[in-house]
């Protein structure tokens, strides 16, 4: 009994406490505080995750989103996209990081949205493009783009536009010159051709410089197709669009690098006509005489008193030199493809130069409006290529699309090829049928289902000049040479996007003389 009770006569030992060393408590803390973050920003965006619950989509992880899914080349990243709006038809939702994108693919809500003005803010995305063409009208803010357009649109007037074709003729003939070096020995990659021939014309109704690009060679078209392809490596990577990270990257210098020689290029003809205007006084010519985008912008700016920077002028001349070679070469080298495989296409629109133009006489202004079956041509070339297959803008107030609303502060993502080869529009979408463009099949469609230079009062502004520029183009070279393609029908063409879209294989092209 007394052995029994000894245990609890015996004074107990002292418990330890734990002890914690000073990291381990720091990192407590900080475990706590971003706990804590994390419930204060679900909260603060408990609207978005609201609006976007009822919507499909696909699966993503706390922080990053889908992010994951779009880690690749521009080949990947360009099927993943397409991949999702063929999945989810019409409307869905994808996170993007912490950010939510709604991605659509009906005419009904590119007609809605694309005309509301809550939604004519350019994604912050491009942004990444600003280091290369500076802040013209593809990337501006929505005040300094209303103001610059509004100045530069009486630039592309019918009347400043006719003046251009015998730029663009001359530019397609010198090709012919080129291709002629190249007919009969077998396929090449047309793009590289193609582009240094758009920047010879973009560069003389741009900036009235001749940098005969296609006879002496030039680094620019190979530096934009770069600069474009690095943009969209770093939109799609998000832990590049941090400039503190990217720019530290040898992916990053390279873009600074290439970029600072693209500006170059231009600011020395920029900053030498801005010179030499600047130096004497302005007079009319006796005689009238072309004249170049820049010089229209500074006639505009010193002589009309709508005053642009010397900077906003390189800016503006920059977007034009960009886009006006890079597109419109895109867009003639899927023309050129589309037409060697579907040699009864080539035939009809080789008749109708003949016709309108004859075997030898040089193409003149008068001519393009009859070359319609040629137009429809190249207007179903933009259906199957657009060359921006996707767009993408701010929302800066909640739209109503009528069956569902987008939340203020997202993004939305157009699928402008979804809707371009989307059956209920477009029966048999990959056959090649330029007669869908006549005007009695044009009115059964929504005006939205057919979008290849944008919608709305954010569109195109060049696409007159670019369409004037390809007619001028393909009725100069189709009279001399037969076209053809390895491809074996639209379908085989497995394309990707640097931005512009493109071919993954190349523009792969042979040229025939016809004499």
């Amino acid at each position: 009994m007394i052995q029994n009770s000894l245990p609890y006569l015996l004074p107990t030992p002292t418990e330890k406490k734990p002890t914690y060393t000073a990291t381990e408590l720091l990192a407590a803390a900080l475990g706590g505080i971003s706990f804590l973050w994390y419930i204060q920003f679900l909260w603060r965006r408990r609207k978005l995750y609201q609006h976007s619950r009822s919507l499909p989509g696909p699966f993503a992880l706390p922080l990053i989103g889908s992010a994951l899914s779009f880690v690749g080349n521009p080949y990947d990243i360009f099927h993943t996209i397409s991949k999702m709006f063929n999945t989810y038809p019409g409307i869905f939702r994808v996170w993007f990081g912490t950010r939510l994108f709604y991605a659509v693919s009906d005419p009904k809500y590119f007609e809605i949205l694309l005309t509301s003005p809550y939604a004519q803010v350019k994604e912050n995305l491009y942004s990444m493009a600003e280091p290369v063409i500076g802040q013209g009208l593809f990337i501006a803010p929505v005040s300094k783009w209303k103001k610059n357009r509004k100045i530069i649109m009486p630039t592309f007037n019918q009347k400043i536009l006719d003046q251009f074709v015998e730029v663009f003729v001359e530019g397609s003939e010198v090709l012919t010159q080129v291709l002629q070096k190249h007919a009969g020995k077998g396929e090449i990659d047309l793009f590289n051709i193609m582009s240094r021939c758009t920047l010879d014309i973009i560069c003389e109704t741009a900036m009235g410089v001749k940098v005969q690009a296609q006879t002496t060679g030039c680094e620019f078209t190979q530096w934009s197709d770069r600069v474009m392809e690095i943009i969209m490596i770093r939109i799609f990577n998000i832990i590049y669009h941090s400039d503190s990270i990217f720019y530290k990257l040898p992916l990053g210098r390279e873009l600074q690098s290439v970029a600072e020689s693209m500006k170059s290029f231009t600011r020395k003809v920029v900053t030498e006509r801005i010179r030499a205007y600047k130096s004497k006084s302005y007079e009319e010519p006796q005689e009238p005489r072309r004249k170049a985008f820049l010089d229209l912008l500074l006639d505009i700016s010193y002589k009309d008193n709508n005053r642009f920077t010397d900077e906003e002028i390189l800016d503006e001349t920059l977007t034009f030199m960009v886009a006006g070679s890079d597109t419109t070469a895109t867009t003639n080298c899927f023309l050129f493809v589309v037409l060697g495989l579907h040699q009864d296409v080539q035939q009809k629109v080789l008749e109708e130069i003949l016709e309108f133009v004859g075997p030898i006489r040089s193409v003149d202004v008068q001519d393009l409006p009859k070359l319609k079956y040629m137009e429809r041509v190249i207007k179903e070339t933009l259906r199957l290529f657009p060359v921006g297959p996707f767009i993408v803008r701010s929302v800066e107030e909640d739209v109503d699309l009528g069956d569902h609303v987008i939340a203020k502060g997202c993004s939305i993502v157009f699928g402008i090829r979804r809707v371009h080869t989307n059956e209920a529009y477009w029966p048999e979408p990959f056959k090649f049928d330029p007669d869908r463009f006549l005007p009695e099949e044009i009115s059964k469609r929504h005006s939205c289902s057919y979008v290849p230079f944008s919608y709305g009062p954010r569109n195109c502004i060049g696409m007159k000049y670019a369409m004037m520029a390809m007619k001028s183009l393909l009725a100069t070279v189709l009279r001399k040479f037969e076209i053809h393609t390895s491809y074996a029908k639209i379908e085989d063409i497995e394309l990707k996007t640097n931005l512009v879209i493109r071919p993954k294989d190349g523009f792969k092209v042979s040229v025939k003389s016809r004499t």
